[in-house]
């Protein structure tokens, strides 16, 4: 094996190694602070280890005196999608399924 294509490899290897970024499905525990069960580890998570995008956070308005709800977010029971990013230092909730 070429010295370039055993380089490849290696670097290869280690990224791989290193379970830099993954997606998996978690439960939610708690909304207030968001705490999350990770399905495949059993991991509890929290903030600020757990975030929420944007699209899954509480949103109301106000329109002439009446609230209206926007988005509901997330509440405990719910099943979400993971993004796991920096080998696990950070989980990132996507998305409900």
């Amino acid at each position: 094996m070429e010295l370039i294509e055993r380089l490849k490899y290696i670097i290869s290897d280690t990224v791989k190694a290193m379970d830099l970024l993954d997606t998996g499905y978690a439960t939610v525990v708690s909304a207030a602070p968001l705490t999350l069960k990770i399905q495949a580890t059993q991991l509890i998570v929290t903030e600020p280890v757990a975030v929420l995008t944007d699209n899954l956070k509480y949103r109301d308005i106000n329109i002439q005196g009446e609230k209206i709800v926007l988005n509901p977010g997330v509440k405990p029971g719910d099943k979400v999608l993971v993004l796991k990013a920096n080998a696990g230092q950070n989980y990132i909730v996507m998305s409900k399924v």
